[in-house]
């Protein structure tokens, strides 16, 4: 017979049940609401000592999904400062969960959020300490915590784990910085702003190196009738990198990729009837807005500047519809082409209407997504 010890049965209750329990046992398991020493929190005098008001909550997975990989970092943190910054993490979560956010009160009290990973099925809590609030940043050490028994039954599966912890301090931090460590007992250094995601081991490129080996004079269409599709961003462009819907912030990524490659970093020089495709990626630990995936500008380099190559009928209206779209964290849009006159245009907007004149000839190519930062990739074509 298996002998449930204290901490055992503490892991086997739900994860409601654990949040309740947070701080009773007596070896400070996850969520100890005291100073950290095992105190109620106040000094010898009765006063309130410096260290913040703490409760936690086990969720039970990895609510990013998780879009971090386990290979390339210990896991994953964020602070929320208001309820709605964590409505992207509450999307799938258990009701305990979402009462837990819901009954924080943000006047008073922020809440972290913290995922990593374990060998075991038991490696499925994570406990906080030494946590403290400097100069208006929350900081703190998680573990992911293992069974603690030799007695308990444990499978070998890789599991990911997270929990909140909420935070009521004199001073609202609006910051994290967290010593996290997983469950091989491997410590790293995170804070808020490094996102879910690396943006130097995605997918793709932003742009070839150098000036591409040809710049055409001109593109210049032969039809009187012809009306270039209007460049819909402003005079400069992030390139590969920026934010959502009005520029709020960063952490979005936009590349190059070859469909039909590695998937790698190198700049592929593409030929005709190749497939390419862009994608964008949100990085961050927040949810990202965009306006809808028509929103682009395809545009070739020549010694006038970036050419629109698509147009239409002269004096064709291009309408946009104005919705946002959100995009969580570690999520991917995408766009694929054709690299040819009809590939460029089919399936895209107003694609009854768009065409591209004249033909295509060699040289760089950009993508410019003004639903966003105006962000833009850019290509060779070779033809």
């Amino acid at each position: 017979m298996t002998r449930l010890t204290r901490r055992a049965t503490l892991y086997g209750l739900g994860a409601g049940s654990l949040a309740a329990l947070a701080g009773c046992a007596s070896d400070g398991g996850p969520g100890a609401d005291d100073g950290g020493d095992g105190t109620d929190g106040t000094d010898g005098d009765g006063g309130s000592d410096a260290a913040p008001e703490t409760e936690a909550h086990q969720v039970g997975g990895a609510l990013s999904g998780p879009a971090w990989n386990r290979e390339e970092r210990r896991g994953f943190c964020a602070l929320f400062t208001e309820e709605s910054g964590a409505a992207w993490l509450l999307r799938d979560a258990p009701a305990e969960t979402r009462a837990f956010v819901e009954a924080t009160d943000f006047d008073e009290s922020v809440l972290a959020y913290v995922e990593s990973v374990g060998p075991t099925t038991c490696h499925n809590a994570i406990s906080f300490a030494d946590v403290a609030v400097e100069d208006g940043t929350l900081v703190a050490s998680a573990s992911v915590r293992g069974p603690g028994d030799d007695d308990v039954a444990c499978g070998e599966a890789i599991t990911f784990s997270g929990a909140f912890l909420r935070v009521t301090a004199d001073a609202r931090p609006d910051a994290i910085r967290a010593s996290v460590t997983d469950g091989w007992g491997e410590t790293s250094e995170l804070n808020g702003a490094d996102g879910v995601l690396d943006p130097e081991r995605l997918d793709g490129y932003v742009r070839p190196d150098g000036d591409p080996e040809t710049v055409p004079a001109g593109f210049d269409c032969e039809a009187d009738d012809f009306e270039r599709h209007p460049a819909v961003y402003e005079d400069g462009v992030s390139w590969g990198s920026g934010g959502g819907v009005g520029g709020d912030g960063r952490g979005l990524e936009l590349r190059v990729v070859d469909p039909d490659g590695d998937g790698g970093s190198e700049a592929a020089a593409f030929e005709r009837g190749d497939r390419v495709r862009v994608e964008l990626t949100n990085a961050s630990g927040h949810e990202a807005y965009v306006g809808n995936q028509g929103k682009y500008n395809l545009e070739l380099r020549t010694e006038a500047g970036w050419t629109e190559i698509r147009g239409a009928e002269e004096g064709t209206t291009f309408d946009y519809t104005d919705e946002a779209i959100g995009v969580r964290p570690g999520e991917t849009l995408s766009w694929e082409f054709e690299l040819t006159e009809s590939g460029l245009v089919e399936g895209g907007p107003h694609a009854d209407a768009l065409r591209v004149c004249p033909d295509l000839v060699p040289g760089r190519y950009r993508f410019v997504f003004w639903g966003a930062d105006d962000l833009a990739v850019a290509f060779d074509y070779v033809g």
